[in-house]
């Protein structure tokens, strides 16, 4: 009997996941892809494109988007963008696990997509900000791996990958845009909230979700704080805020290297325009928020 971790999502059956061997962000995948055409990739395919849907209706539904109350039988939409990573690392564990590159590449392409644009359209907060790079660090490893054909923890051949197959040029292209807007993405993300909590206000947004009652009424005001303190402490926060956004796909830069030319790959400007790279989403493999997938 099928389960569900979020509304509309069903998990797959605990058999068809083997357990992971290894220390790594991924569960243990297929020794062998599916079979093209098959009855089993098929009902991957309808599965995994529920799952996507469904998550498109619930951003579509969010909650910090909405005037009234939902009407009956409609997906109840998000609250925060924690909610929706949960959602997207759920379907990227089941895509790792299929070991069909046909299937992978296009399918964790769609995902980074979501991500980079679902991100802006909630409230910053730290518990989303913890939950984007989470999410963010899986992708990085699953990019990393399929650009290697060997897996990012262990090393040892992907399943698909054997026989010397690769990421074309065109899926890479794709990559790098997706990496240089996510990467814009998230420093914006966690520049509001650093803004949020440099305001003196309060230390967390609205999004506090599974926060303990003291955390979430703790207050910073004004004149009660050490100086120094203060000082060295923004000093440490802006480091770790640096070094959060270095982490962004930092492996996946690595793989892609110089290889693609144009501007080096990551770095982030105050021109760079996030929809410059709109017609990202329109690749094989890459729909719009409103479209259905086909493979």
């Amino acid at each position: 009997m099928t389960s569900t971790t979020s509304p509309g999502i069903p998990t797959p059956p605990a058999s068809s996941v083997a357990p992971s061997q290894y220390a790594s962000s991924l569960p243990q995948p297929r020794r062998h892809p599916l079979k093209p055409g098959g009855a089993k990739e098929s009902e991957l395919i309808r599965y995994l494109d529920h799952g996507i849907n469904n998550i498109q209706k619930r951003v579509d539904n969010r909650t910090t988007n909405r005037k009234l109350n939902p009407v009956l039988d409609e997906e109840v939409g998000y609250g925060t963008f924690a909610d929706v990573a949960k959602d997207l690392d759920a379907l990227v564990d089941v895509v790792w696990v299929s070991g069909s590159p046909n299937l992978q590449i296009p399918y964790f392409l769609n995902i980074a997509v979501l991500a980079a644009e679902f991100l802006p359209m909630f409230p910053a907060s730290d518990r989303s900000a913890q939950a984007t790079l989470s999410l963010l660090g899986k992708l990085d490893d699953v990019f990393a791996s399929l650009l290697t054909g060997r897996d990012a923890t262990t090393g040892e051949y992907l399943s698909g990958f054997e026989a010397g197959r690769q990421v074309s040029t065109t899926d890479k292209v794709r990559l790098k845009g997706i990496v240089d807007r996510t990467r814009l993405a998230v420093a914006r993300s966690i520049k509001d909230v650093a803004d949020e909590e440099g305001e003196g206000g309060e230390l967390m947004t609205t999004d506090t979700e599974g926060d303990t009652p003291q955390e979430q009424a703790m207050v910073k005001f004004e004149g009660f704080d050490d100086d120094d303190d203060d000082d060295n402490n923004d000093g440490e926060d802006e480091y770790s805020r640096e070094r959060s956004i270095a982490s962004v796909y930092a492996k996946t830069i690595d793989e892609l290297g110089d290889v693609l030319g144009g501007p080096p790959i990551g770095i982030i400007t105050d021109d760079w325009d996030l929809t410059s790279i709109g017609q990202q989403r329109r690749g094989e493999g890459v729909v719009d928020s409103e479209d259905v997938m086909e493979l």
